[in-house]
């Protein structure tokens, strides 16, 4: 199990733990941008069972929990209303791609795709300035962190777009992304990202630091004792 490291008969993640995910609350929150309320879908809040794996799909490269986190944000209804949007993944510049050798929001973006029947257009989008890790900057740095960091192609003009990430807290991230896009001719109609931090939890002692929650899931999975067989009963 990507979860627990139990005994999950062939399946992502065991019958527990699957339980566990469908149990917990999703929802749809806004970011103001240009004058409009974009809606963003949100799988959990942040620090539920979800998100030790986002940062083992960022972080580690681990595909297979990428592509479960796409499947889970996929199960969701479709955040869009009238015609089809394209799917554009938020880009990493092409030095942390190099060094990374993936992005892990395209791999989410990619499986949510297939799941919603949608295009997925990640060329679309491109960072073009290199920035500090959003995760390392307070609240207030993180706006001006990005400032004008996006290109968007010229394809995008007259589009519909549906952005993913992996997490939002201030939604700076998503605004820079959406103001290429406006630039460009396109319009962003929603947003969905995996987890989504609560304005009352920004500033709170449950806001862990992204390594501070890898460490503590690379402990927990190295304490499992042997895993007790249990099935799967859901597939995402």
């Amino acid at each position: 199990c990507m979860l627990c490291a139990a005994y999950a008969g062939g399946s992502e993640i065991c019958q527990a733990c699957a339980q566990q995910v469908k149990s917990t609350p999703w929802g749809v929150s806004s970011l103001g941008f240009s004058g409009r309320r974009i809606p963003v879908l949100w799988r959990e809040h942040y620090g539920g069972p979800l998100t030790p794996i986002i940062y083992g799909a960022k972080y580690r490269g681990d595909w297979g929990q990428a592509r479960l986190l796409g499947a889970c944000l996929g199960a969701l209804p479709k955040p869009w209303l009238g015609n089809p949007p394209v799917v554009i993944p938020v880009p990493l510049t092409n030095k942390r791609l190099g060094a990374r050798g993936y992005n892990q929001s395209q791999m989410i973006a990619a499986e949510a795709a297939r799941h919603w029947g949608l295009a997925l257009k990640p060329r679309w989008l491109k960072k073009t300035k290199h920035t500090r890790r959003q995760a390392t900057l307070s609240l207030s740095q993180r706006g001006q962190n990005l400032c004008e960091s996006f290109q968007a192609h010229a394809n995008l003009a007259g589009q519909r777009v549906l952005l993913i990430d992996d997490i939002m807290t201030t939604g700076a991230t998503l605004r820079e992304a959406m103001r290429a896009i406006d630039k460009a001719g396109g319009t962003v109609i929603s947003a969905a990202v995996i987890a989504h931090v609560p304005k009352d939890q920004r500033k709170s002692n449950s806001f862990q630091r992204p390594f501070k929650i890898l460490r503590a899931s690379s402990k927990s999975l190295n304490a499992t004792p042997a895993p007790k067989q249990r099935s799967c009963s859901i597939s995402f």
